[in-house]
């Protein structure tokens, strides 16, 4: 009896050590980090990479794991935007993709970094249409749009050739997509994941296929511009009814694109830590917060915001444009530390 009670004894002691030894290897498996590889000279981790180098993280609303094919984004088949998104003049979608960015060691935050615009001598950015608003027309009758039937179609991404009025040597796309750079790296250094929408200039992309992989794999948008029309300072803005842009109001447009009263508010937020932080940094005229009626905020189903930096068409603003890009950048990565109280 004596020997069978030590036997059993015996078992639950290996048992345990077993046990033990899994938990062990298991956690020592979670925290080992695999060579990265690097793409656009930082640290980008590939798909069999991620579940081995990413930490859950309860503030990262499900989104601090995703898949990509070495570092690439795809848009979900099952996105409810995909009927309303950018397609090629045949009706064929094009590949609605993104880029991810991971930091060594993840803060729980992916910020999405949108260069404004892209490649303008594309031709698909006049082939290729997309709808206004991404819901059924029917719906639309309570804003009193003419954004409807044919009319609710449009390019997916307007070009923008003009060059600025300081050095005449860089366009709209071009300067979004310097500054996201510098941005992109910044954040890096910080912690946070990073999702650029474009990383070369030969890219072309749609607004709404833009918010909607930001909706998909991160928790706030930020949507950087230069500015035209013969004035000066920075412009903020995020969702309203009242569209500042054009002056006009669309009622009922936030809760038709099913944006929430929090995300609105967090949009508000963000919009409003990039003005401040900004035009401290740079000089820029601080010409406010508003909010607007945007494609960009239409797909969209996190916090998004969208900056015009400063005035390429004035002089004052086109040199700072040009020469304060590190300031810019900084400026923004400060923004959205404030926003997540870092």
């Amino acid at each position: 009896m004596r020997r069978i009670k030590k036997y059993n004894l015996l078992c639950a002691c290996v048992l345990v050590i077993s046990a033990v030894a899994s938990i062990s290897v298991s956690a020592g498996m979670a925290k080992r980090k695999v060579t990265p590889v690097t793409r656009h000279g930082t640290a980008e981790t590939v798909a069999t990479t991620q579940a081995v180098n990413q930490q859950e993280d309860k503030n990262s609303k499900g989104k601090s794991n995703i898949i990509t094919d070495k570092g690439v984004y795809h848009l979900s088949e099952n996105s409810k935007y995909r009927p309303y998104l950018w397609k090629n003049a045949d009706g064929s979608a094009p590949d609605y993709k993104a880029y991810v960015f991971e930091p060594a060691v993840f803060n729980g935050h992916t910020v999405f970094v949108d260069p404004g615009h892209g490649d303008n001598n594309a031709p698909e950015a006049n082939q290729k249409r997309e709808k206004y608003y991404p819901v059924e027309d029917a719906l639309l009758k309570p804003m009193k749009t003419s954004m409807v039937g044919e009319k609710g179609y449009g390019v997916g991404v307007e070009a923008r050739d003009s060059k600025n009025i300081y050095d005449k040597t860089e366009t709209e796309p071009e300067f979004s997509l310097k500054v996201a750079l510098k941005l992109k790296d910044l954040l890096i250094d910080k912690g946070y994941r990073v999702v650029l929408s474009r990383t070369d200039y030969n890219q072309n992309i749609s607004n709404g296929a833009r918010s909607a992989l930001a909706g998909e794999t991160s928790d706030i948008m930020i949507s950087i511009h230069s500015n035209t029309g013969k004035n000066s300072g920075t412009l903020s803005f995020y969702p309203g009814d009242s569209d500042y842009i054009s002056g006009s109001t669309y009622p009922g447009y936030t809760s038709i694109m099913g944006l929430t009263k929090t995300n609105i508010e967090l949009s508000k937020k963000l919009a409003e830590n990039m003005e401040s932080n900004i035009t401290a940094a740079t000089g820029l005229r601080n010409k406010g917060t508003h909010t607007a009626v945007l494609r960009i905020f239409s797909y969209s189903s996190i916090p998004t915001c969208l900056v015009e930096v400063g005035f390429a068409d004035n002089a004052i603003d086109a040199k700072i444009l040009s020469t304060k890009k590190d300031e810019i950048a900084k400026s923004m990565a400060n923004a959205i530390d404030q926003y997540f109280n870092k």
